[in-house]
């Protein structure tokens, strides 16, 4: 009977250094793990350093915030000028030139404000020319490419 107690408390003891090998490696591991994450922080206080990371994101985010509205009113009274509508038309201007080179393009605001950019292609020479848009008229007589242009923009 004292054999198989001798016998258990080898296979214990044994057991026991494994399981300690074991811990240890784990253990190492974890070491190597928090030594890589705290690399460059020197001797701060990691507790410290969150919040003073923390203070800095509430910095920023009030400061942010504040300019937001400013920001927001900005671009609303930027964007009535700003080109909106699109509209595109492609012809063949002469008829012994084909795939539809030339085009009209009718840029516009929010207001109907703009211009018609129309360029003509022949096989000799290519013009490009505007018409200005005000309040969804012509100043001068549109061309039907053109009109198509400025009536897809309207759209």
């Amino acid at each position: 009977m004292e054999e198989y107690i001798v016998y258990i408390s080898l296979t214990l003891a044994f057991l026991a250094i494994i399981f300690f090998f074991i811990l240890n490696v784990r253990l190492g591991r974890m070491i190597k793990k928090y030594n890589n994450f705290m690399k460059g922080l020197g001797d701060k206080d990691v507790e410290n350093l969150m919040t003073y990371y923390r203070d800095e994101m509430e910095k920023l985010k009030k400061e942010v915030h504040g300019n937001y509205n400013s920001r927001i009113t900005e671009i609303e009274n930027k964007l009535p000028g700003c080109i909106r509508n699109i509209g595109i038309t492609n012809y063949n201007a002469f008829e012994d030139v084909g795939n539809e080179m030339s085009f009209s393009v009718a840029f516009l605001n929010e207001k109907v404000n703009g211009f018609i950019l129309t360029g003509i292609y022949s096989r000799a020479h290519s013009y490009v020319y505007t018409k200005e848009i005000i309040n969804g008229k012509a100043k001068r007589e549109l061309s039907k490419e053109e009109r198509d242009a400025l009536n897809k923009a309207l759209a």
